[in-house]
Parts: structure tokens; C-alpha cells; sequence
């Protein structure tokens, strides 16, 4: 399994977020919210452990805040709207 991530730290005023992109399938997902990284730290290793079991592969993950207006975009998704 490949894992990396980041940490992103933006002054803003919404919630905190997990985005985990996998390359097999194509995908980025979102998990939240959560009201500070610290607590999604705490809750990553279920929602990776998830993934993996349901086969993804080489799964990277940031923490940052935002507002995702989707909780899960296939690279099919990304072609259709470009």
C-alpha cells in the first residue's frame, strides 16, 4: 500500500475535512466534518481501512478546511464535466 498525505492550514471558517484520492479506481473522496484535524486524525484509519477492503489502491489523504460540494468524484466525473 502507498500512503502519503498533507496538511493543509488555511485561516477560513469552515469545517475540517479528510480527502482521500485513490488511483485504482480514480477516485477522490470526501469525510467530514470534523471540528479540527486533530479529531480527523483520530477517525482516518477507518475510513482507509474501508477503502483498501473495498480493493482501492495507492490511496494518499490531505486534512484541510473547506466545503466539498461532492463526497465522492470519479476520474469519469472529471472528464465529463472538462
Amino acid at each position: 500500500m502507498k500512503l502519503t498525505h498533507n496538511l493543509k492550514q488555511e485561516p477560513s471558517e469552515f469545517a475540517w475535512w479528510i480527502e482521500i484520492i485513490t488511483n485504482h479506481p480514480n477516485c477522490t473522496y470526501y469525510f467530514g466534518p470534523f471540528i479540527s484535524p486533530k479529531e480527523a486524525y483520530w477517525f482516518l484509519p477507518g475510513y482507509i481501512e474501508d477503502l483498501e477492503q473495498e480493493g482501492n489502491q495507492e490511496i494518499r489523504f490531505q486534512i484541510l478546511q473547506c466545503q466539498p460540494k461532492e463526497l465522492t468524484i470519479s476520474k469519469n466525473e472529471w472528464q465529463d464535466s472538462a
